[in-house]
C-alpha cells in the first residue's frame, strides 16, 4: 500500500556508472515511523554512514528527498529536502528548499534519491519518463547554475525540473548549497559541497508526471478547498505582508526592534538608523513568484538595471548584506544575491563570513595585502561588497579562505595574525553561521527558543528548525473544527522522566521544556512531510493531519504525530553523538557576552543553558550527556541505536 508516498528510493553509487543505479523499494511501516523528508532520510543515512567518514568523501551519502505530502493535492506541501553529513560542521546536515523541484521528484516516481560514491568525470543524474541514467556534464562544469538549468531544460524540454550547483559547489565552498529555479537554493549545511566532491553536477526530471495515490482523494479534495477558502477569506496581518512585500515586508522593522542583527552583531538599531525598507526592494517587482503548492506567492522576481527577471532578496539576504554590513543600498544587495544564487553559496552564511570580515579589517587583522587591495571599512561596504563576494565565489585571494566559513576563515587569520581575538567576533554555532535573527531579543521567549535551537538543533543555528508557539496554536484550532478529529488531552511522552525542580521556570516566564521539545517535534514533523514554515503563521493552521490522514489512512492523531516527530528528532541527534558531538555553542557574542549597552537588547545575556537542559529532559534525554535515555528509545522503538550512541562520549 503506497498511499502518499510512491513506495521507492533510487539509489546512485557514482563510482559504477549506469550499473550503479538501482531502485529499492522502502516498506510501509518505515514510512509510517519516520514519514518522508530529513525523517526517512535521517534512517537511512544513520544506518548506512560510518562514523568519522570524510564528509567530502566518497562515503558520505546526499540524500534528495520529497515530502510525504508533496502531491497529494495539500497546500503549502512542496518543499524539499537535502541531507548528508555536513562538511561545515562535521554533524547532520541538511538544508530545505522550495520552489517547483519537490513534486517532480515525486512524479519522477520515486520519493528520494541517494548518491554515494564519487563519479571520475562530472555527470548529471537525468530521470527521463521514470528512467534514470547518468548522463556526462563535462560541457556544464563550470557554467553557474542558470546557465546549467537553461542547457538542460533546452535538451530534456522546458517542462524538466532541474537542480543543480554553481562554482560554490564545484570548488566545495563550505557555505554552497544547491539551486533550483534559478534562485531557490537548499543552502544551509555546505551540502553544495558534497555534491560537488562526488563530480554530480545536476539533477534534472524530464516527463516527470507521475501521479502520487491517494487514500481517501474525496476527503482530501474536500479539506483543501474548504482550507483555501478560509484562507484566502484571512485577513491576518503577517499574510497580508508577505502577500504584498515577501519577507521582504519585515526588514526595517526587524532591525529597529531589535530582531536583525547589526553591524556584526554590535550594533544596535538606535545607533544605526538606516534600514531597508519594504518599498526600496519591491519597486523592482514584475511579477510573483508561486513554490508549488503555495496559494501565497511570497517571492518575486524584479528587473534591477542590467538584472532581469532576477528572484527578490529574503530577509535573510537583505540582512546579512544589509543592516549586518550598515550597508542600505538596495541595489547591490540584488546584485550580490544574483551572483550567489548564480554561483549556489548560501547568501546567510556568506553574509556572515564578510561581516567578519569587515570588522578584522577594522581591527587590523586582515589589511589591504590581504585583500588585494580592497577597502573594507563599514564606511565603503557598498563599493567593496560585490567585489569581495566575487572572491569568494571564485576562491580567489582571501576568498580563498572565506569561502569555508566564518569559523575554519577566522581560525586561519587567528593564527597568521597571531591575534586570539579574531575568533571571537566570527558569530556561528558549531560552526554554521547564524542567521539574522538576534537571540538576545525577546530573551525570556521567542529569543530564548531561539537561541536554544540554534545550539541544540542536530544541524546547529538554524530559525526555521523550531517552530516556537505553533503546537499551542494549532491545538487551538484544532478543537475549533468540529469535523476535524479532535486530539488527545496533551500528555508527556511515555517513558519521559519528569522535570526536576531544576529545570523548571515557571515564575519567569521562559518557555518551559515541554514547549521548547513541542517546537522541536512539530518542525521534524511537518519537514517530514514537506511543509512550508510560512503556513503555520498565517492566521489559519493548515490541516495536516488530516490531509496526512486522508493521503495515507493512517488516522493518527497530533500527539502520535508529534511522537514521529520526536523519532525524527532522537535518530539526527544520535547521529551527532555517534560523530563525539552532543551540543554546539553559540559565540559568545549571540549569547549577550559582554550584553549590548544600548538599543533594544540592551544588558540582554539569556541563560540558555539552563533552557537546554530544559529542552533535553523533556525530549527524553539525559540534560547532563544529552543522551536519549533508554526507556526513550524503547518507547520510540529505537532500542537498536543504542549500542551506537552509548559508546560515543559526549
Amino acid at each position: 500500500m503506497t498511499n502518499g508516498y510512491m513506495g521507492k528510493i533510487l539509489r546512485i553509487d557514482l563510482n559504477k556508472g549506469d550499473d550503479g543505479i538501482k531502485t529499492k523499494e522502502v516498506d510501509d511501516e518505515i514510512y509510517r515511523n519516520f514519514l518522508c523528508g530529513y525523517g526517512l532520510a535521517s534512517k537511512i543515512l544513520f544506518e548506512e554512514l560510518d562514523a568519522g567518514i570524510d564528509p567530502l568523501g566518497p562515503k558520505n551519502i546526499l540524500a534528495i528527498m520529497s515530502g510525504l505530502l508533496t502531491g497529494t493535492g495539500s497546500r503549502f506541501s512542496g518543499r524539499w529536502m537535502a541531507a548528508g553529513k555536513s562538511p561545515l560542521t562535521g554533524t547532520w546536515g541538511d538544508a530545505n528548499c522550495g520552489g517547483s523541484f519537490g513534486p517532480a521528484i515525486k512524479g519522477s516516481g520515486f520519493d528520494g534519491f541517494y548518491f554515494k560514491g564519487k563519479s571520475e568525470e562530472p555527470v548529471y543524474l537525468l530521470i527521463d519518463g521514470g528512467r534514470p541514467s547518468l548522463q556526462s556534464a563535462s560541457d556544464l562544469w563550470g557554467l553557474d547554475s542558470f546557465e546549467t538549468e537553461d542547457i538542460l531544460k533546452g535538451l530534456h524540454g522546458e517542462d524538466s525540473k532541474v537542480a543543480s550547483i554553481g562554482k560554490g559547489g564545484e570548488k566545495q565552498s563550505l557555505i554552497s548549497g544547491i539551486v533550483t529555479d534559478k534562485g531557490r537554493l537548499a543552502a544551509r549545511s555546505g551540502l553544495g559541497a558534497v555534491m560537488g566532491s562526488k563530480n554530480l553536477k545536476a539533477i534534472c526530471l524530464s516527463q516527470a508526471d507521475q501521479k502520487v495515490k491517494v487514500f481517501d482523494e474525496a476527503v482530501m479534495n474536500a479539506l483543501t478547498k474548504d482550507y483555501r477558502r478560509r484562507f484566502d477569506n484571512c485577513h491576518h496581518g503577517f499574510k497580508e505582508t508577505l502577500e504584498t512585500w515577501g519577507t521582504a515586508g519585515g526588514t526595517a522593522a526587524s532591525a529597529y526592534i531589535g530582531d536583525s542583527p547589526i553591524k556584526n552583531w554590535t550594533g544596535t538599531s538606535f545607533e544605526n538608523a538606516e534600514f531597508i525598507s519594504s518599498f526600496s526592494v519591491t519597486r523592482f517587482e514584475t511579477s510573483k513568484f508561486f513554490c508549488a503548492e503555495c496559494p501565497l506567492g511570497c517571492g518575486a522576481h524584479c528587473n534591477v538595471g542590467t538584472l532581469k527577471d532576477t528572484h527578490r532578496p529574503e530577509y535573510e539576504t537583505l540582512c546579512a548584506f544589509g543592516t549586518l554590513l550598515l550597508n542600505d543600498n538596495v541595489e547591490t544587495i540584488f546584485e550580490v544575491n544574483d551572483m550567489l544564487n548564480r554561483a549556489g553559496i548560501d547568501t546567510i552564511s556568506c553574509g556572515a563570513v564578510v561581516a567578519w570580515a569587515y570588522e578584522a579589517f577594522e581591527r587590523g587583522i586582515i589589511t589591504e595585502k590581504d585583500t588585494d587591495g580592497l577597502n573594507l571599512s563599514w564606511e565603503q561596504s557598498c563599493e567593496s561588497l560585490p567585489q569581495l563576494v566575487k572572491k569568494i565565489i571564485e576562491g580567489e585571494g582571501i576568498g580563498e579562505r572565506l569561502r569555508m566559513g566564518v569559523k575554519v576563515a577566522s581560525e586561519y587569520y587567528s593564527k597568521v595574525s597571531k591575534d586570539p581575538d579574531a575568533i571571537d567576533f566570527a558569530i556561528h554555532s558549531g560552526g554554521q553561521e547564524l542567521p539574522m535573527h538576534d537571540p538576545r531579543n525577546n530573551p525570556n521567549r521567542e529569543g530564548l527558543a531561539l537561541g536554544v535551537a540554534y545550539e541544540v538543533e542536530p544541524t546547529p543555528g538554524r530559525h526555521t528548525a523550531a517552530l516556537f508557539g505553533s503546537t499551542e496554536e494549532y491545538r487551538k484550532q484544532y478543537a475549533k473544527r468540529n469535523q476535524w478529529v479532535l486530539p488527545r488531552t496533551p500528555r508527556l511522552p511515555r517513558g519521559v522522566r519528569p522535570l526536576s525542580s531544576d529545570f523548571r521556570s515557571e515564575n519567569n516566564g521562559e518557555p518551559t521544556g515541554q514547549e521548547l521539545a513541542d517546537s522541536s517535534r512539530f518542525s521534524c514533523f511537518i519537514n517530514g512531510l514537506g511543509m512550508c514554515n510560512f503556513s503555520f503563521f498565517l492566521g489559519i493552521m493548515p490541516p495536516v493531519v488530516d490531509w496526512v490522514n486522508a493521503a495515507t489512512g493512517w488516522y493518527l492523531d497530533f500527539d502520535e504525530y508529534l511522537e514521529i516527530g520526536r523519532r525524527i528528532q532522537t535518530v539526527r541527534h544520535a547521529f551527532n553523538l555517534r560523530e563525539g558531538f552532543s551540543k554546539a555553542k553559540m559565540t559568545s557574542r549571540a549569547r549577550g557576552i559582554p550584553p549590548l549597552k544600548d538599543g533594544p537588547n540592551r544588558c540582554q545575556a539569556p541563560d540558555f543553558d539552563r533552557a537546554a537542559k530544559r529542552y533535553y529532559q523533556a525530549m527524553g534525554w539525559d540534560p547532563e550527556t544529552c543522551r536519549p535515555f533508554k526507556e526513550t528509545l524503547d518507547d520510540l522503538n529505537l532500542p537498536y541505536f543504542l549500542p551506537e550512541i552509548v559508546k560515543q562520549s559526549c
